[in-house]
């Protein structure tokens, strides 16, 4: 009997219901297996190579799950692309050398940590170029090797001391501690680090603490102590990096100096100023001697140099000077038999002889 409406070509061993329903199923779990899979698979292409990758080539877990984004790192990649480039100077590092950008790209690709996400980034201080992270991305970078090494991993609890030299589990006082302890347990071994609060923590321009140090001062050296302690249990890993909290204290010194170093060199120079001028040895001349001797206007004005520069230069000898300069003068300019005065002859501060119209 054929039941009306549906076809009476069924396959042995199914019902017609079942037969009918089968291709909806089987065309819904397609679509389910497309949708979960991310491919779409059109015009006879392989889905199983990615238009931006070479078919061959394979990408690092460790680095990036971009999916195929143009900044993804590849793991045969050996420097940035052109792309990469063009970010990063957008990211502030259009400043570094090529070969400042090729150890940022060594540590972005041997630690795993994505540059494009900011989970790494070189950053300049006086010139120098910084490779930086996160305490994120240390605890990151040793997860990761546990994952790899499968060895016992832990802390013990973070200990802060005050300025009475205790330690405490917990740090409740207003004031910031003055160090911060941290204990990491990797391999059954423990690698303990200790930070000072003086020593990492960030100040403004005007040298007191900037925003977070003055606020979370406990929370940022314990950060400090976590980083020192992560780099001594996975030096392998960590050797070269610096979290963004430990290099906030490079910055410092520049405060430093422009506070202590421009009224130092205020006050020097009003030392100097003020002070007196060292006296000079004596020198054992006999100026009036050697006045007594000068035969011409050009000899006494060689001598008052030089008692100027010996620092003997005395009103007296000024006046010695000028009156003998004057009847030198006198002398040299009366015409044979004729008796004549000359007057108003001065000698100034340089020696210069000079008449009283005030030619030389």
């Amino acid at each position: 009997m054929e039941q009306c409406g549906r076809s009476s070509h069924v396959q042995p061993g199914r019902s017609p219901r079942e037969d009918l329903r089968r291709p909806r199923y089987r065309a819904l779990e397609e679509g389910t297996r497309r949708h979960q899979t991310g491919i779409h698979n059109t015009g006879g292409a392989d889905p199983s190579v990615h238009p931006h990758h070479r078919k061959g080539s394979s990408m690092s877990n460790d680095i990036t799950h971009s999916g195929g984004s143009e900044l993804a790192l590849g793991s045969d990649q050996t420097f940035w692309t052109p792309n990469q480039r063009a970010v990063l100077a957008q990211l502030g590092v259009q400043r570094a050398s090529d070969e400042d950008l090729a150890v940022f790209f060594h540590q972005s690709q041997r630690t795993g940590l994505d540059p494009f996400a900011k989970q790494i980034y070189m950053i300049e201080r006086q010139g120098k170029q910084t490779i930086q992270t996160g305490i994120d991305g240390f605890r990151l970078i040793a997860r990761r090797t546990i994952d790899r090494t499968k060895e016992d991993f832990g802390y013990r609890p973070t200990l802060w001391c005050g300025r009475d030299g205790q330690w405490r589990d917990v740090w409740l006082e207003k004031e910031p501690p003055a160090a911060a302890k941290v204990i990491v347990i990797r391999g059954g071994q423990e690698f303990d680090a200790i930070a000072l609060f003086d020593s990492y923590a960030g100040k403004k321009r005007d040298g007191n603490l900037n925003s977070m140090w003055s606020t979370q001062g406990a929370h940022m050296i314990a950060k400090c102590a976590e980083a020192l302690a992560l780099r001594k249990a996975f030096p392998q890993d960590l050797s070269g990096l610096y979290t963004a909290d430990e290099m906030q204290q490079a910055d410092n010194s520049q405060v430093v100096q422009s506070q202590v170093q421009r009224p130092r060199t205020t006050q020097q120079h009003q030392r100097v100023q003020s002070a007196p001028e060292p006296k000079a040895e004596p020198s054992g001349r006999d100026w009036l001697a050697e006045l007594d001797q000068c035969a011409t206007a050009q000899n006494i004005r060689d001598l008052w140099k030089a008692c100027a520069d010996a620092g003997e230069l005395t009103d007296d000898l000024k006046a010695a000077f000028t009156s003998a300069g004057t009847a030198l003068t006198a002398a040299q300019n009366q015409p044979q038999n004729e008796t004549e005065v000359v007057e108003g002859v001065l000698i100034d501060e340089q020696g210069e002889i000079h008449n009283e119209q005030g030619a030389a």
